[in-house]
């Protein structure tokens, strides 16, 4: 991945909703933004008001539901509930995805700051103008503050500790928040929560485990209540489920996320770490089942959080892609797509039972 060093200034941490914000190009006055929100600790700013300070220009297709960014760099694009932000044909995986709020397409101060001001190859400054704002005095590195929870392993008696005893599903968007949205109006938020409830029936009628989603209905949760529900629920694994969407009509398939080896917890960094091994046992009964898997990559994620809690985030497949969003879109596809990630997780739960054994 390229790697931009360009410096950002006066670095905001906390926004309440509609405080104002100066952001300048080097060497140019600063314009002022007015409305900016504030949703699970991050500020949002609506791209279209952000753009022109920066001497970029965008739009939205409202057909493919992404907004395309011309920049000297070569053309970005975004998408409503994507934790990618593509350019060319480079994805660059985002700690908050842009979303709708308001009516208006916003991206969080992150993307701007360490995304899109590289883009414009010069220095950005950027200014709270809220006299009662209150800055984290210490605010660490940047990844530790996207991943502020610890997704831990329940304390166990040693014999339990290799055995899979309860399972935690996190069906990604939900409520005001639809995620991506596919050509035949299908929402991420539909698929990913028909698709758990669907892992949560066999998890339950065939293995008699205990399953927590973080929802079970159409509502929406920020970060923090998800990441909670998750540490609160002694799991033993934690599944996350996303679909997404690109400009590009030709990317297909499922891609299968764990935490970068970084991101580890102590004396869990090996190559084969307990994620892995259950991203490759869901990698290979989804192939088993016929569904395109594009691979397994290590990514700083924020769904995934920090900690030694087997987890792997699971992008089921492209809505912006003809079979993928028929797939998605349709019962008997969910049904598929559902019981794939059930026996993966029931041959994880097996290996650790071996283990155990």
């Amino acid at each position: 991945m390229i790697r931009f060093f360009i410096p950002i200034l006066s670095l905001m941490l906390v926004l309440p909703a509609h405080a104002a914000v100066e952001i300048a190009l080097e060497g140019q006055s600063p314009k002022r933004i007015e409305e900016v929100y504030h949703r699970d600790g991050m500020a949002y700013l609506a791209v279209d008001d952000v753009l022109p300070v920066l001497g970029l220009t965008g739009r939205w297709h409202a057909v493919k539901h992404v907004y395309e960014i011309t920049t000297p760099r070569g053309r970005a694009t975004i998408s409503p509930g994507s934790h990618f932000l593509r350019l060319g044909n480079q994805l660059i995986p985002l700690g908050q995805p842009p979303r709708f709020v308001d009516g208006q397409l916003r991206i969080p101060e992150s993307l701007l700051q360490n995304h899109l001001a590289k883009l414009v190859n010069r220095s950005v400054a950027y200014r709270n103008l809220d006299p009662n704002n209150i800055q984290d005095p210490d605010p660490g590195s940047q990844l530790d503050r996207l991943f502020a929870f610890l997704l831990q392993r329940e304390p166990k008696a040693t014999k339990d500790i290799s055995r899979v005893t309860k399972v935690a599903i996190d069906p990604g968007h939900g409520g005001e928040d639809p995620g991506a949205i596919g050509a035949n109006g299908i929402k991420e938020r539909q698929v990913t929560l028909a698709v758990a409830q669907g892992v949560e029936k066999q998890l339950k009628m065939q293995l008699g485990i205990p399953v927590v989603l973080s929802r079970n209905g159409d509502y929406s949760l920020n970060r923090d209540q998800r990441l909670q529900v998750v540490s609160q629920s002694g799991a033993d694994v934690l599944l996350v489920l996303h679909a997404q969407a690109s400009l590009d009509p030709a990317p297909h398939g499922i891609v299968l996320f764990v935490r970068p080896k970084e991101e580890q917890a102590a004396g869990t960094v090996s190559e084969y770490d307990d994620s892995m091994q259950l991203a490759q046992a869901l990698k290979s009964s989804l192939q088993a089942a016929g569904l395109p898997v594009r691979g397994i990559l290590r990514a700083p994620l924020l769904p995934l959080g920090r900690g030694d809690l087997p987890s792997v985030l699971v992008e089921m497949g492209y809505l912006s892609h003809v079979a993928d969003q028929t797939r998605l879109s349709m019962e008997e596809g969910q049904r598929v797509m559902a019981a794939a990630l059930f026996n993966g997780l029931n041959t994880f739960a097996e290996r650790k039972q071996e283990e155990f054994l």
